[in-house]
Formats: C-alpha cells, structure tokens, sequence
C-alpha cells in the first residue's frame, strides 16, 4: 500500500493506493485499487499528528 497526495486538485486530497485492490481477472483495472482517504493534506496531517487513525474509513470502503 501506497498513500499519495495530489498536487493539483484543490484542497491537495489524500489517496491510498491498494494494489490487492483491483483484481485483473475480474475485468478490473490498475486504477481501481485508488481509495480516497481524505478530503485534504492538511486534515490527513492532523490527524496523523494527533494520534489519530488515518486508515479509518479508508479501508472499509
């Protein structure tokens, strides 16, 4: 798993890359294991720097 910040989206939202994600035998495609963890860098942050549980609702999607 992967965690990756988009530069030019506003408000920089946070994505988690989960290559288990996607299954190509299921007709899937590589883009299909993106899972989006927050709305902005900023709030992931924070909520990294308080302890918090980033991975929370992110992979219960």
């Amino acid at each position: 798993m992967e965690w990756y910040v988009s530069l030019l989206a506003v408000d920089n939202p946070v994505l988690l890359y989960d290559a288990g994600g996607w299954h190509p035998t299921l007709g899937r495609r590589p883009h299909d294991g993106l899972l989006h963890a927050t709305l902005s860098l900023r709030q992931w942050l924070w909520t990294w720097a308080n302890r918090g549980n980033v991975w929370d609702g992110t992979l219960s999607r």
